[in-house]
């Protein structure tokens, strides 16, 4: 099992990768708790993971509890169950939170797909501020 890593919670920062510069994934997962709407998660305690392929493969999982979202590096700690698996290219993953390309876009066309329940995957859609590209 790999190691999960904090990553943060409000202030997250992006971290470099090399000379190569910012790692776009990692820049967008740790910021998802700063266009998390915690208003709409009431009640709603979940751990979702995020099985990540494309041009930057790597496994997130976020924990949302008690109104807050927490974001790690790596699989879900033992003592977490994931309800909700998120699959899908790193890119595809950025498109969607930043704005890029609407979510149903990703999912309707398979780029992006989410195991678990109906009723987790449609909430989880109503949790984020995500900024709107022109």
């Amino acid at each position: 099992m790999k190691e999960s890593r904090f990553i943060g919670s409000q202030q997250a920062k992006p971290i470099c990768q090399g000379v190569l510069g910012v790692s776009k994934i990692r820049e967008v997962m740790t910021g998802l708790p700063n266009i998390f709407d915690g208003t709409r998660a009431k009640g709603w305690n979940r751990v979702i993971e995020f099985r990540l392929g494309g041009e930057e493969p790597s496994t997130w999982t976020m924990i949302v509890e008690n109104q807050k979202c927490t974001v790690l590096e790596g699989e879900a700690p033992p003592d977490k169950k994931v309800s909700l698996t998120i699959i899908g290219n790193s890119e595809h993953i950025v498109q969607m939170f930043t704005g890029e390309v609407p979510p149903m876009n990703l999912v309707n066309a398979k780029k992006v797909t989410m195991k678990g329940p109906v009723m987790d995957s449609i909430s989880f859609s109503r949790l984020w501020k995500i900024p709107r590209k022109a």
